[in-house]
Parts: structure tokens; sequence; C-alpha cells
């Protein structure tokens, strides 16, 4: 494993700021950013805009202009090395007589995979992998989860109390937060490519489920077991304009048919498992869902099915903002990559409020959800945590 030099990692460092520019704006590329320095100094650096437009490599050899020859670039993902709307970044790196590259970590997409690496070192120019590479692999993690397994990258955000509550007993939730938080929550769902709630939440809630800034692209998804979300809702009426999918197992064909008639996009899946997890086991084959009832009821949306058909349409990263139920279901099944949790400072204290994970069972501490605490940030006047399931 390579010694790295402070400046080094400083220099990665800059390279990394450069790819969180493009985070949300790349898909389906991933968001890279890149530096070209001799020695300590910066003399060009770039990121990937969007498809079509220059990589990050290519942006910043731009940005070097004559002053590249000899010198070194910092990558925060192995430079691509096929043809797609623009040319491999190999070929222009080898042009440009850089000398040295230092890759933070390796693109795990099938057709890249090393190659881009070993057409480098083939050409003749030192290559050093793992330069900051947690933090690349974090920028990256939807992408890096969907190229390795081939599913979504799951985050689930949730805004509760002091005391564990996402509503009250009535169901009354705006605004546990405050409207920094909510505008947070909104950036945050750009990042994704779909979000997802339960019927529950567009029933009592009617939300847009937009993320911010607006895009025409992102998928609006839905747990519907029987369709019974209303043709009114704001998300069934702007179905024209922003792409909205309801997933059910069990509608009848006239609901079907009326929600079609409104440009909903309607899946039918299989019916998850029925039953409890056990406390904190898994389930083989999936959970289920559909906004309402127990996590584990009869007939509810089979989860799995859904991240599956959401593959296949190219979704990396999806965004679950439901409530109770969708994210007991998501996470008694080992289906949360990420936990974006906003607390605000109350206290709602009625046993009979509703509890962001009222539907999982745990019958021992041991078998518990663990979590590993990665960011706190103040959101004012709220706290956000990032977390991340442990193992």
């Amino acid at each position: 494993m390579p010694v790295w030099k402070e400046w080094q990692r400083d220099l990665m460092k800059v390279a990394l700021s450069e790819a969180a520019m493009g985070k949300g704006r790349t898909h389906p590329n991933p968001a890279v950013g890149a530096v070209i320095a001799r020695d300590k100094r910066i003399i060009g650096k770039g990121h990937h805009r969007r498809p079509g437009l220059a990589h990050a490599e290519v942006e910043a050899l731009g940005d070097a202009a004559y002053r590249v020859r000899g010198a070194d670039l910092y990558a925060t993902l192995e430079p691509c090395c096929h043809w797609g709307k623009t040319a491999p970044c190999t070929e222009a790196i080898i042009k440009s007589g850089i000398r040295r590259v230092f890759v933070a970590i390796r693109d795990p997409n099938p057709i890249v995979r090393g190659r881009g690496i070993r057409e480098l070192r083939q050409a003749g120019l030192e290559v050093m992998v793992g330069l900051e590479a947690d933090a690349a692999g974090k920028i990256n993690e939807s992408y890096v989860k969907f190229m390795s397994q081939g599913v979504p990258f799951v985050t689930l955000k949730l805004a509760q109390t002091l005391d564990g509550k996402i509503a009250t007993r009535k169901g009354e939730s705006r605004w546990i937060t405050g409207a920094a938080s909510r505008r947070s929550a909104r950036r945050l769902r750009a990042e994704a490519q779909a979000i997802l709630v339960g019927a529950s939440t567009v029933v009592k809630d009617n939300p847009g489920l937009l993320p911010s800034p607006r895009r025409k692209e992102y998928l609006r998804c839905v747990l519907d077991s029987g369709l019974r979300i209303p043709a009114g809702s704001d998300i069934v009426r702007t179905a024209d304009r922003y792409p909205t999918l309801v997933y059910h197992c069990r509608g009848s064909e006239k609901r079907v048919a009326r929600l079609e008639a409104r440009g909903v996009t309607v899946v039918r899946v299989r019916a998850g498992r029925h039953g409890r997890t056990g406390g904190g086991g898994r389930v083989g084959g999936g959970g289920s869902a559909g906004g309402e009832g127990r996590a584990g009821g009869r007939g509810r949306v089979d989860i799995r099915g859904v991240l599956d058909d959401l593959a296949s349409r190219g979704v990396m990263h999806l965004f679950v903002e439901g409530g109770g139920v969708v994210a007991s279901s998501f996470l008694e099944r080992g289906l949360v990559d990420k936990l974006v949790l906003f607390v605000a400072p109350r206290v709602i204290g009625d046993p009979n409020g509703l509890g962001a994970f009222s539907e999982v069972d745990v019958s021992a501490i041991r078998k518990s959800h663990g979590f590993k605490i990665d960011e706190i940030e103040r959101v004012d006047p709220d706290l956000m945590m990032t977390l991340y399931p442990e193992g």
C-alpha cells in the first residue's frame, strides 16, 4: 500500500471537491473531479458537469492548457477507456504528456473495471491507486453499488422529534422540523433519480415529491397495494408533467385505468412474504409494504420487486421518504444503505404518537439494527444526522 504525502492528499481533496459539484447532475455517469498539478502547485482542475459534456480529466487538461506535459493528474475515479457520448479519457491523458496519475478508486463499471488503468500503464504512465479512496467511494456510493450489484442505492430520510415521533396520534406531522431542514431534504432528493413514499403519505400529506431544483426526468414512486391514492392528489394531477410510478399487487383493473388515464405508470409487482422478521432478522425474497397496516401485513407490495423494476429503468439512487410502515419495511429487510435523520428539538411524548420505526419488532438488544454515525450537522433549529448501517 503506498504511503501518501500530506500534500498529495490535499490535492486529491481538491479533486473530490470538484467531483461534489457534479453530484446529482451527471446520471447515468459518475460524479468525477480532477486536478492537474506540478508537485504541490495546481495548474488545472475540472469536473464532469452533465452527460454529453467533457469528463473531469479532459476539463482539467483544458484548464491547464500548454503547461500539462510532465505534470501529475489526480482523478477521483479511474479514467474511462471507451467511447460513449465523449471520447475515451485515457486517450486524451496519454496524448497530453501527463507523466503520473493518482486514482482514488477503480471504476466498477464492467466496461471499464481496470482497463483504464492498464491502458495508462501500458502507455508508460505511472499510475497509483487508493489515494482518498473512502471519500471518493462515498461521493459515488450509488454508482458503485449499482454497477457492482445491479440494484439501486437506498437512502432513507426521516424527520422526527427528540422522542422518536414522526407524527402525533392523529397523524399530524406538519411541521416537525423547520424550514431549513425541509429545504435541505429537497436538495438531498436531487442527488437521487427517484423518490418513494407509501400511499398513506399521499393520502394524508398530499406531497408534490419534487427535488430542488426540479427535474422533468425525476421519478416519483408510490407503494400502493390496492391503488387507493386519490385521483385528485397532487402527484396524480401532475403526472403528465413529472413521471409518476405507482406500484401495487392487488389493485382492480378499474383503478389501474383511472390512474393511467391521468398519465400515471401503474406497475404490478408480486406481493411480499407475510409475517414479521422476528427481531431484526432477514426475510429471504424481500420485504413488503403498501403504505398501510403492519410492515409484514398481508397483500403488501414486495419491495425487492420494486427495486428490481427501478433498476431496469436505470435508477441508481432511490430516496425513500415514507412513513413508519415503509421505513420499517426497508429497515427490517436490510435494504437501507444510508439513513438521513432530521431531529427537531421537540417532544410529543404521547405513547400513541407515530414512531419512526414503530413497526420494527426487536426482542433483544443484540438483535437491534445498528448504525454508524457518519456526520452530524446543525440545520437551524434542527440536527441532521447521516448514518450508515453497521457492517
